[in-house]
């Protein structure tokens, strides 16, 4: 595969940056008008404006009036909407020195457009004319689900799947890719955790908390890291999305929901109040559930519990700002079954006593394993905004402080112990430059600094305590030509690992099985995986052989920890994209990227018997970085009838990292290797609405990813099936039934001793009554899920073969937003 340089990437954006020098500022007017409610004629107060093209985004006041103030001069798209509360575009022409009036009209409607700040190459854009793929849910959205989790608030989004350990664990899967392939952002910070890392690790962030989740596959991840392959998920809080929108007075959210079948409650609240040039903010939340109930009874030890609370100040005048805020989060979760994995390993350790323990005093004696989480955040921004010099638009100046730990807690008798305790410690800095937008080029580059502290001490210690520092400069330019528009991204990323020396040294576990005379495993099923090809013929390793199983047996068959050693991954990746608007409100886009990820802590330094993912790993301090290579295809569609969005992807991934499964066991836990292999994800993932009559909608979502080692043509563990939702929107006033089809086909590509998943179809129905009001909104929502009590199982749950997903039960929620 073709490998961008560093020096070819600078020239190439460079050459791009040099479109903009001859370009004068450009002369600018305004745009402004009222918005009113279709209902009643009242003002619209908190309404977002969006100036298609020019990213301007503006609120209205009290009144329902609004004024964005500069535009450049020029014709324009303009859209309204609040929330659920949406009109259609409308043109205005935009003259030197003038301000053009529009004025919208705004009635419920289940369907309506998408924003997405996260992948724009400044301010906010639609999803139709964004270059990337982009999924975003709205605070509406979330208040109808009720969800607990990010991945349970975005498991039914084409493209989507959720990878579990129990409720408390969920994550987001993007189009097949898991852990380290995935970035989880809040307000376009990575939230620190450790969620990547194993199975049974969650994400704890609260989605009852967000403005808007957006989930952004394609070019601009580059943005935020080289290591988002598969996507990632930006969680954006109120006062972050209103930063840019100044107001006056107070806005805030308040919600409460309860669920049946795992005894849900919950609640959150908000606020801004916003008062001269001073910005203040507020809030918290508090959820926790039961063990969850199925058709084959009560999932024990699956109850969570989680409570957070932020606040911050903000000076924002017409030049610059200035702003700080904290964040405190604290969490427990029960992860099913875990006890008795840990036992398992336990009773191994505890040679020549086994027959003392019988089956039935094993299980009494079992103990629960839970998850405490706790992190802190402090954050401190400046910049300046609303230049008027020909280059630069804005600057902003991002430091982010997380202290993140959790304790694996064995709860046995009512008695708790800690098993292992975890501390992540992270420092990022991050510096963006917003270009001054002219006619023809818009755009931001930056840079980004990681300092991380990781050590964890206990059983599942697997790691030596490691420092880890990273380094990153990355640009995202687009430039326009009217009815097509080109884009151009790139980003340059070191990271450098430090590892301590393990404790006690390497320590050595033996094997149940036996092995080969030569100790060679894997000769069978990943000869051409393997190859010295793979590996630049030894460049960067002794030998091609470097992967196989003998670097961590010893000559009596027991497994060793590698020396762990410092390591150090500079790499460059780089995009190429096409945008073409083929009129009728469609639009074709392509884009070309190659990526380069550097391994990830666990995959270079783990070994040892972990059970969050089921596996006694061996991890590989000689693995090279991934490169990637990657094609997006998308066709869109909108207008008054019909919405489409379908997106074919195509990922060549050279040295693609993976637990090779040895097909030996030690502590109780099968033995898996981190090996490379080159592979390839190809899939597609499709979202159409259309309308029945009305305000009536059918809408269909699906996604399908197949996955394999491209060498031994075998499918990579955990890889969603084909998943998608069939619902309507039935509106009647204020209220809306929408009755929904879940389903997923069987999933009978798996690995090697993986089993195979049946597929399913589970019936939902949602309820809601919005009364919309002129400086508020009042939401109430009833949810019945599973209603047909079907018994189904997650593919992509490590406890699959062990507890099916949740059973019948109902949802009921209230969320109340005021202007």
């Amino acid at each position: 595969m073709y490998r961008l340089t560093a020096t070819r990437l600078a020239a190439a954006l460079a050459a791009v940056a040099l479109l903009a020098l001859p370009a004068r500022a450009q002369e600018t007017g305004a745009v402004g008008g009222r918005v009113t409610l279709e209902e009643s004629g009242g003002p619209v107060h908190g309404a977002v404006i969006v100036v298609v093209g020019a990213g301007a985004v503006g609120l209205t006041d009290e009144d329902g009036v609004f004024e964005i103030d500069p535009v450049p001069a020029g014709t324009y798209e303009v859209l309204a909407q609040r929330e659920h509360l949406t009109a259609g575009r409308q043109a205005v022409t935009v003259a030197p020195g003038e301000t053009a009036m529009v004025d919208f009209t705004l009635g419920l409607s289940a369907v309506h457009e998408e924003l997405t700040v996260t992948a724009s190459a400044g301010g906010a854009v639609t999803t139709l004319e964004a270059f990337n793929a982009v999924t975003t849910l709205d605070s509406f959205d979330v208040a109808v689900q009720g969800a607990n989790t990010i991945g349970e608030a975005l498991r039914d989004e084409p493209g989507i799947a959720v990878r579990s350990f129990g409720p408390g664990t969920s994550r987001p899967i993007v189009r097949g890719f898991d852990g380290d392939r995935v970035l989880i952002l809040e307000d376009g910070i990575r939230t620190g955790d450790l969620s990547s890392q194993s199975g049974d690790h969650g994400v704890t962030v609260d989605p009852n908390g967000a403005e808007r989740i957006e989930i952004v596959r394609g070019p601009a991840a580059l943005l935020y890291g080289s290591n988002a392959v598969g996507g990632l998920v930006n969680v954006i809080t109120p006062h972050e999305s209103y930063r840019d929108s100044q107001f006056q007075g107070t806005r805030g959210q308040f919600t409460i929901d309860a669920g049946s079948a795992n005894a849900q409650a919950g609640t959150a609240a908000s606020f801004q109040h916003a008062q001269g040039s001073v910005l203040f903010w507020g809030g918290g939340s508090l959820r926790q559930t039961g063990d969850y109930d199925t058709p084959d009874g009560p999932v024990e030890n699956s109850a969570t519990e989680l409570t957070n609370a932020q606040a911050g100040v903000g000076w924002f005048g017409d030049r610059a700002f200035v702003s700080g805020g904290v964040r405190a989060e604290d969490g427990r979760y029960g992860v099913p079954f875990a006890g008795e994995f840990h036992a398992a390993h336990g009773d191994e350790d505890d040679h020549g006593d086994e027959d003392d323990h019988e089956d039935e005093e094993g299980h009494e004696d079992e103990a629960h394993i839970q998850l405490a989480s706790r992190r802190r955040v402090g954050r401190f921004d400046v910049g300046l905004r609303n230049l008027t010099n020909r280059a630069i638009e804005g600057v902003r100046l991002t430091a982010n402080v997380i202290d993140w730990g959790h304790d694996e807690l064995e709860v046995a008798e009512g008695i708790e112990s800690i098993g292992t305790r975890f501390t992540n410690r992270t420092t990022i800095l991050r510096a963006e430059v917003d270009q001054q937008q002219t006619a023809r080029l818009s755009g931001r580059f930056g840079a980004w600094a990681k300092m991380r502290d990781f050590e964890a001490v206990g059983a599942e210690a697997l790691a030596p305590r490691t420092d880890q520092t990273a380094f990153a400069a990355f640009a995202y330019e687009e430039v326009d030509f009217g009815r097509y528009r080109l884009q151009f991204g790139g980003r340059v990323e070191r990271n450098d690992y430090r590892p301590d020396e393990r404790p006690g040294g390497g320590h050595g576990h033996d094997d149940e099985d036996d092995h080969d005379d030569d100790g060679d495993d894997h000769d069978d099923d990943h000869d051409d995986d393997h190859d010295d090809d793979d590996h630049d013929d030894g460049d960067d390793h002794d030998d091609g052989d470097d992967h196989d199983d003998d670097d961590h047996d010893d000559e009596h068959g027991e497994l060793v920890a590698p020396d762990p050693r410092d390591r150090q991954f500079l790499g460059s990746s780089a995009s190429f994209g096409l945008h073409a608007d083929l009129g009728a409100g469609s639009a074709f886009v392509a884009n070309l990227t190659s990526s380069h990820r550097a391994p990830a802590l666990e995959e270079l330094y783990n070994f040892g018997p972990h059970v969050g993912n089921l596996a006694f790993e061996v991890g590989n301090p000689d693995l090279d970085a991934e490169t990637t290579l990657g094609l997006d295809l998308s066709l869109r569609h909108q207008s008054e009838r019909a919405r489409a969005d379908v997106n074919v992807y195509l990922y060549e991934i050279d040295n693609f990292i993976f637990g090779e499964v040895t097909g030996d066991e030690a502590d109780g836990l099968t033995v898996f290797d981190f090996h490379q292999g080159d592979s390839r994800f190809r899939g597609w993932d499709a979202r159409a609405s259309l309308r029945l009559g009305g305000r009536a909608w059918a809408t269909v979502g699906m996604g399908y990813v197949d996955a394999r080692l491209t060498g031994s043509n075998e499918p990579l563990p955990r890889i969603p099936p084909l998943r998608g939702t069939l619902s309507l929107d039935l509106p009647y006033g204020g209220f809306t039934v929408s009755p929904e089809l879940e389903f997923a086909g069987a999933q009978d590509r798996v690995f090697h001793e993986e089993t195979a998943t049946d597929g399913y179809s589970v019936v939902n129905l949602r309820a809601s009554y919005v009364w919309p009001r002129e400086h508020a909104a009042h939401i109430l929502t009833f949810t019945g899920y599973n209603l047909t009590n079907a018994l189904y199982r997650n593919h992509t749950s490590f406890i699959k073969d062990l507890a099916p997903e949740m059973g019948r039960g109902v949802k009921v929620g209230y969320s109340v937003r005021f202007f």
